[in-house]
């Protein structure tokens, strides 16, 4: 279902670029203002920062009597080279995803200092939560970036990311699982090549071959499915043992229930805010439940750690 959604999504993603209207006032524009040797001086400083070219800019100018004409058409808003219309604000093409992608930046940045406070670096998964955080933040990063500016880089750059989170994910998930076991240490060692080298190997397609939205997206599902699952079977297994397993049994049902924003498809809110920026609004809180689930989990690690040694 959420394939087909996605899919649909892609073909009905440019209605409003082709409608006559907009075409004719895009010529027009291009003729008038991208034709000389002026247009780039044209432009404010902080457009040409961002690479707002002369030919953007018309396209920015013609949108909106195309959507006004839309609207009072009846048709509807409708979207434009396969996003819906936004207002920038000093250039920035999202403002609402762009805020709420920093919020959840600045969380995993203020959670990690709270762990750093309440964790011996002795513990076990102390360096496997330090990555994760940095996964985090690089991936929001590039979230931000995309927002503020979506060319063919940030565009990759942000579907990497997020797909980088998803993959650490499942990492930590299968090495939290064979904690303790033996070999737990190879298994984690050819966990970690493995997917390291597939996430190597899409990007390197993603970028020199093809960006295959579809299968990019088929590919996030699955992994996503496979670390919601994962995660569940083992909350289900320890939550009467270990009372602090419920954080994560709720932060698995909260991602589970906030990425049903991205299924949803709607004309922004005062032409600022969407779907899209509403589950980067509610994924922000969720890195508190998260990193509080780390913390008591690695407490309860290290006594199991010290258990062992004692046995020992």
């Amino acid at each position: 279902m959420v394939v087909f959604l996605f899919v649909l999504k892609s073909v009905l993603a440019s209605t409003g670029d082709r409608s006559q209207m907009f075409y004719s006032c895009l010529q027009e524009c291009l003729a008038q203002n991208c034709s000389g040797s002026s247009q780039d001086s044209q432009s404010f400083l902080i457009l040409r920062a961002l690479h707002w070219t002369c030919s953007d800019e018309c396209k920015y100018f013609c949108m909106w009597p195309t959507v006004n004409w839309f609207i009072e058409a009846e048709i509807g808003v409708q979207q434009f080279y396969g996003k819906w219309p936004f207002i920038r604000f000093l250039g920035i093409q999202e403002p609402a995803a762009t805020l709420f992608s920093i919020l959840n930046l600045v969380g995993h940045v203020v959670m990690i200092r709270r762990f750093r406070k309440e964790v011996k670096p002795s513990a076990p998964f102390y360096l496997m939560t330090h990555y994760f955080c940095i996964t985090c933040c690089h991936a929001w990063l590039w979230s931000t970036i995309f927002h503020i500016r979506d060319v063919r880089f940030t565009e990759i750059m942000d579907y990497l990311g997020a797909f980088s989170m998803v993959l650490f994910s499942v990492y930590h998930f299968l090495v939290r699982m064979l904690a303790f076991q033996p070999r737990s240490s190879q298994y984690s060692l050819f966990f970690g090549m493995a997917i390291g080298f597939y996430f190597v190997y899409h990007s390197y397609t993603t970028f020199f071959v093809k960006m295959d939205y579809g299968y990019n997206m088929l590919i996030n599902i699955a992994f996503g499915a496979i670390n919601i699952l994962g995660w569940s079977i083992w909350c289900l297994k320890f939550y009467k043992r270990r009372p602090y397993v419920k954080q994560c049994a709720a932060f698995v049902a909260l991602v589970a229930f906030t990425t049903l924003f991205e299924v949803l498809d709607f004309p922004p809110l005062f032409w600022v805010l969407d779907a899209h920026a509403l589950w980067h609004l509610s994924t922000a809180p969720l890195a508190i439940l998260w990193y509080k689930f780390l913390i008591d989990d690695c407490h309860y690690m290290e006594g199991q750690k010290l258990n062992l040694e004692k046995l020992a």
